[in-house]
């Protein structure tokens, strides 16, 4: 059996390291988690929601985190990355936040069906969703608020402005959670007003 030297040893050492460095520490991931819980609101513990789907822009539904670069150029972070789908995060964190505003436990998530009366179901189609690191993040939605019935009872249009508070990615997706946070308000807000939710 022919043995190696440890000069080779030490060479193929060496360029196993030098491998390892060109690489990188690897690429970060992150979570879109719901902000933090404000009051508690008055219970609507009947109330019944259905959330989704949802539309969610084509170019957002990659794992790198999108910045904006201008007012027109993206740019998609390679080592900096969603932990999972950004639009199925957004769709569980938004019927969170709508369930948590409104007082109710009785919040489905398409595609699951609901297993209670459905008195609203809301449908958000998102236009934009991304920010830049240290500045903003922009939030522009078309929402509607269907009846059980499936008859349109609401349909604005919200842009949310969050800004960045803390540097890096870590305060971008921060900013991401607490600009959806907003836009649940907004949603929650028109809920209120339907007389079935008073």
């Amino acid at each position: 059996m022919r043995r190696r030297s440890p000069c080779f040893a030490a060479v193929l050492a060496g360029a196993a390291l030098l491998a390892a460095c060109a690489r990188g520490p690897g690429p970060q991931y992150y979570r879109l988690a719901a902000g933090e819980a404000g009051p508690v609101p008055a219970a609507r513990s009947e109330l019944g929601l259905a959330v989704g789907p949802n539309g969610f822009p084509r170019y957002l539904e990659r794992p790198e985190i999108a910045t904006r670069d201008g007012a027109q150029e993206l740019v998609f972070a390679n080592d900096q990355r969603w932990a999972g789908s950004l639009r199925d995060d957004f769709s569980r964190v938004l019927a969170d936040e709508l369930g948590r505003r409104l007082g109710t436990s009785r919040v489905a998530l398409y595609p699951s069906e609901p297993r209670f009366r459905v008195d609203y179901r809301v449908l958000v189609d998102v236009l934009a969703f991304e920010g830049a690191p240290g500045e903003s993040v922009t939030l522009r939605a078309r929402w509607l608020v269907a009846g059980g019935d499936g008859r349109a009872l609401l349909t604005e249009e919200s842009r949310v402005e969050e800004p960045v508070a803390a540097p890096g990615y870590p305060g971008l997706v921060s900013a991401h959670a607490s600009a959806l946070s907003r836009l649940a308000g907004e949603i929650a807000g028109g809920i209120a007003t339907l007389p079935g939710a008073r």
